[in-house]
């Protein structure tokens, strides 16, 4: 199901990165911009810097400067949030917030070199209630808000510290949502703290699948996130309370999906282990790499998860055109002060003036279609072609009468 061969061995070299040995030579030749560009896309092109450094393949100079400068941010990346994580964790217990933190410092040492950590923000877990709160503390030591395509709110500081901060509306499913909501009261404080929390093992496993499979289902998945999910799910796998995690997985109504899409990490990165079905973890994997436009039949009937989010989807995207329609039948009273000073002195005249503009633009909208449309027509009429010639000729004649002699 994978169409080009770059898709295939980008998973080879990270695997052989991942689990730190030589990277293999790719079988034929490859397309290296597209293969930057699909790296960059899944936000693990630094980590494919390491596996392309022994390869004796001819590779473009600005490629590999490309693949370079991916692990310079990289680089400078993971010393910035280490040294500030600690103290946004200090800040958010100081000022008395309830939340729960990912940790990046435990991520990142897990890694065989930390340089290869994907994550590249601080995460925070909060309630919804808290969100303007740490918006207002981050504010004050410099932060200010960023767009993202991630769920939740972005917050950066020169010179490159990003802080992700997210309430339940992270996920889509309600049994997720209330899952979050019980990581910010159930479960103990610890190190000695009263407000800030750092999730226990199993339940960080399940907060990280549950994101993997939200993801999944939203169409935006990205090797990167997985990478992540494989470094912790190898270190502490072992030390895993399984009984515990499968019960937690049934009452959220994706035991089934996480098994399978554990099996396909192992495939990438693990053991490679034999798996029955290729034919849907192929779908999974052209699902996963193209970000949902490949391989979705399959996997919605895998993880119905993804057909709710795309009803949910199409049903906001027809809100939002209504909206717009709405916006524009009746824009707001400043806009039409433009239009009609009169209206900023007397505000009452307001619904008049929505029905005069329309007038206005409905009668343009008729005359012109009488313009373009009907009176070409008449004009091909023989009476009317005659009354045209005889109208002409007399014309003629004035204008000849009118020549002296």
């Amino acid at each position: 199901m994978i169409k080009g061969y770059e898709e295939r061995y980008l998973l080879i070299l990270l695997s052989a990165v991942i689990n730190q040995k030589a990277s293999p030579e790719p079988i034929r030749s490859l397309d290296w911009e597209k293969m930057f560009r699909l790296a960059d896309y899944h936000g693990v092109a630094h980590a494919v810097h390491y596996g392309i450094l022994g390869l004796d393949q001819e590779i473009p100079q600005s490629v590999r400067q490309q693949f370079f400068d991916k692990y310079l941010e990289s680089v400078y990346r993971v010393g910035r949030l280490q040294k500030s994580e600690m103290q946004l964790v200090a800040l958010m217990e100081r000022e008395k917030i309830n939340c729960f933190y990912l940790s990046y410092s435990d991520i990142v040492k897990n890694y065989p070199i930390e340089e290869m950590c994907c994550r590249e923000s601080i995460e925070i877990g909060s309630s919804r209630k808290s969100v303007r709160m740490i918006w207002g503390i981050l504010e004050r030591v410099d932060f200010e808000e960023r767009k993202t395509n991630e769920i939740g709110k972005l917050y950066y500081r020169i010179p490159g510290i990003k802080v992700l901060n997210f309430d339940y509306t992270i996920f889509f499913s309600s049994s997720m949502r209330k899952f979050f909501k019980s990581l910010l009261k159930a479960f103990p404080l610890q190190n000695g703290r009263s407000y800030v929390r750092e999730l226990p093992l199993d339940d960080r496993y399940l907060f990280l699948l549950c994101r993997l499979i939200d993801s999944y289902a939203r169409g935006n998945i990205s090797l990167s996130q997985i990478m992540d999910f494989w470094i912790f799910y190898k270190t502490y796998g072992e030390n895993f309370n399984w009984p515990y995690i499968y019960a937690r997985l049934k009452k959220l109504k994706i035991s089934e999906f996480a098994e399978r899409l554990e099996h396909l990490i192992l495939r990438w990165f693990g053991t490679g282990a034999v798996i029955e079905n290729v034919e849907i973890y192929e779908a999974m994997e052209s699902y996963i790499l193209s970000k949902g436009t490949e391989g979705r039949e399959i996997s919605s009937n895998l993880l119905p998860l993804i057909k709710t989010v795309a009803d949910c989807y199409a049903r906001n995207r027809r809100i939002e055109e209504l909206r717009k329609i709405v916006k524009w039948l009746f824009p707001d009273r400043r806009y039409m002060e433009t239009i009609y000073p009169l209206l900023g002195k007397i505000r009452i005249l307001l619904p008049i003036f929505w029905t005069l503009r329309l007038w206005r633009y409905l009668s343009r909208i008729f005359v012109n279609y009488l313009r373009n449309k009907i009176l070409p027509k008449l004009e091909k009429l023989p009476f009317i072609k005659r009354k045209t010639i005889s109208k002409s000729t007399d014309e003629e004649t004035k204008e000849t009468a009118e020549i002296p002699k």
